[in-house]
């Protein structure tokens, strides 16, 4: 009787265990999805993060690229502007340190109209280009030596009308409108096919308006107009006709 008791007894602990059995395996399941699931997370974790390192990695080295060029930079202009500043420095030299014998020579011959004019620069393109840069730098009184050199030594030059008509704007700015418009009428009566003859006259009109000659300067915007009616400045000879209160026919 009690064998069979204490087997009952065991046949029921098992069937309750069962239950239990069951519940924890159930659980260890899940525990072991919850660590797959982990286990992927970590792993993104660290891709990202390795990403994340590679990238920061480029930037620093970007930076550092970034900062050598700008350091390089700073150093061309530095030196840049050091071979400026001696090449005006030399000039000023250059000019200060010169003789009367080597100055520009006037010389006026027996017919007094024809002027002559001795320069220490030999080459055209170098004389031009000084007188040119003077102008840019404000230095008038040299820059319109340069250029009236120019012209009296190499008339026949393409760019005799150029300088010419660089003399017309020098002499505005010195306001001395007579010798302006002198300049500038140079230009269209004595280089007529040149680049320079419609910005001239646009000039000449500007300076015979000054000058209180109104009329004249109204018919030399009208030959503007009419002439080079596809250019730029014939739109500049509308525009100041059109100030004047002036109609175009």
């Amino acid at each position: 009787m009690k064998k069979i008791s204490f087997l009952i007894g065991m046949v029921l602990l098992v069937a309750c265990a069962n239950p239990e059995i069951d519940l924890l395996k159930k659980s260890v399941s899940e525990l072991n999805k919850q660590n797959i699931e982990l286990k992927k997370d970590i792993a993104e974790v660290k891709s990202k993060l390795s990403e994340t390192d590679r990238r920061l990695q480029t930037n620093i080295e970007d930076t550092k690229l970034n900062s050598e060029a700008l350091i390089t930079l700073k150093s061309d202009l530095k030196s840049l502007e050091n071979r400026v500043h001696e090449r005006l420095k030399s000039l000023d030299q250059s000019k200060s340190s010169k003789t009367d014998t080597n100055q520009p020579k006037v010389q006026v011959s027996a017919d007094s109209n024809k002027v002559y004019i001795d320069d220490d620069i030999a080459d055209k393109t170098t004389l031009y280009n000084l007188a040119l840069e003077l102008y840019k730098s404000g230095r008038y009184d040299e820059s319109l030596s340069k250029f009236r050199s120019f012209v009296v030594r190499f008339p026949s030059d393409g760019l005799a009308d150029n300088a010419l008509y660089w003399m017309g704007e020098i002499y505005i700015q010195l306001g001395d409108f007579e010798k302006a418009y002198d300049s500038f009428k140079n230009v269209f009566e004595n280089y007529p096919t040149e680049n320079k003859v419609p910005d001239a006259m646009y000039k000449a009109a500007i300076t015979l308006d000054k000058l209180n000659k109104r009329d004249e300067a109204v018919d030399l915007l009208k030959k503007v107009i009419l002439n080079f009616q596809y250019s730029e400045v014939s739109k500049f000879a509308k525009d100041k006709l059109k100030e004047w209160g002036i109609a175009n026919e």
